[in-house]
């Protein structure tokens, strides 16, 4: 069987994101996993830097060339170009990691779907005519592939809802943290964080984006509601300050959080954002939607309990190793944090369960569940 795997995302800006870990981790349990029946062919960019080097399936590179801003570019030209770049790679199953699929083609397709963002805030996602259009004809095709990988029941109900794919043809298959994720204890990362940023010993923690689904507003707010209770305590938020950087400075302006108060770190490599997350106190989370929620269990993976909302695939990830409420209650969730932070025995007992739950998600079982699902389009052509 001939897996085309498009691998693209591991060289544009998504490489350090949700969709470049996602790519790069189940090609590496891919390569662990060895099976003897699959020959890989991954799609790369020939015109941007190679990937950086990592564990990878033995395979045959098939070079596309995309403009300047690719995730645009894909977007839009995908559905043309990719049935051209396909058509000799005799491969005998094509999965697309995000809205990437060719228009013809003769061969099964397989698609991750991470979240259906785009149709819930249309006004930020979708506000330009090209990405109307470009998402309008990938959920057509979407809903045409033989596949749909979901990656948690919460992103599964709204494929079948939103997009109209049949329930059949939707495969729950979770991610996992980064095989490389290794925190320190929490004296060692508050240490770190100390040192760097200048934080003090007692801090939450907020790592993510700044669009709309992440509620930044909301965050701010229920971080006031403990801050007014604990003068010490600190707001670190650790993400990249890029062209969504707007969001979170009107956040900021329209908060009664004094601004000293919350510290932004800007993008951080994996080492030290594993030191933030173990010296953290919690990880506040507001964000309304979340297709799986991969920062809430890099937080367990830690050993650091999640304060937030209940929304989307966040109460699948957390399970009892956190303190979640109903989406969109900023008032029940400034509660919650602030009964996290007062009650000690509630700290020790959530901290407790933070292990065994990130524990229970795994690369290679990733790996042999989208397998399964090769085979079994595979066999149906």
């Amino acid at each position: 069987m001939r897996v085309a795997f498009d691998a693209r995302h591991l060289q544009t800006v998504a490489r350090v994101r949700g969709i470049g870990r996602y790519s790069r981790n189940l090609l590496a349990a891919f390569a662990r996993r060895a099976p003897r029946d699959v020959e890989w062919i991954l799609l790369r960019l020939r015109n941007f830097p190679p990937a950086d080097p990592g564990l990878l399936p033995a395979h045959e590179d098939l070079p596309t060339a995309r403009l300047r801003r690719p995730e645009l570019s894909m977007l839009a030209f995908d559905p043309v170009l990719l049935s051209f770049e396909l058509a000799g790679a005799r491969a005998d199953v094509y999965h697309s990691t995000q809205l990437s699929l060719p228009a013809r083609r003769s061969f099964p397709a397989v698609i991750t779907i991470h979240d259906v963002a785009p149709l819930r805030w249309p006004e930020h996602y979708l506000r330009l005519p090209y990405a109307r259009a470009g998402h309008a004809w990938q959920y057509a095709l979407a809903r045409r592939a033989e596949a749909v990988i979901a990656v948690s029941e919460a992103t599964k109900r709204d494929v079948v809802e939103r997009l109209h794919v049949p329930e059949g043809r939707v495969t729950v298959v979770t991610e996992a943290v980064d095989e490389s994720f290794v925190p320190p204890a929490p004296e060692e990362g508050r240490r770190l964080v100390r040192e760097r940023f200048g934080v003090p010993d007692r801090y939450v923690l907020y790592v993510g984006q700044f669009d709309p689904r992440k509620n930044v507003q909301g965050l701010l707010r229920a971080f006031a509601l403990a801050a007014d209770r604990d003068r010490d305590l600190r707001l670190v938020i650790a993400g990249d300050l890029g062209k969504l950087s707007g969001i979170l400075r009107d956040a900021l302006a329209h908060s009664r959080v004094p601004r000293d108060r919350v510290i932004l770190t800007g993008f951080v490599d994996d080492a030290t954002l594993a030191a933030l997350y173990a010296g953290a106190e919690c990880l506040l989370h507001a964000a309304l939607l979340e297709g799986f929620g991969l920062t809430a269990l890099e937080s367990l993976a830690a050993g650091t309990p999640v304060v937030g909302y209940a929304g989307g695939a966040v109460a699948e990830v957390v399970g009892d190793a956190g303190l979640l409420v109903r989406s969109g209650d900023e008032e029940a969730l400034g509660a919650a944090l602030c009964r996290f932070l007062e009650d000690a025995p509630l700290r020790a007992s959530l901290a407790g369960r933070t292990h065994a739950r990130a524990n229970a998600f795994s690369w290679d079982r990733a790996a042999d569940e989208t397998l399964a699902v090769y085979r079994r389009v595979a066999r149906l052509n």
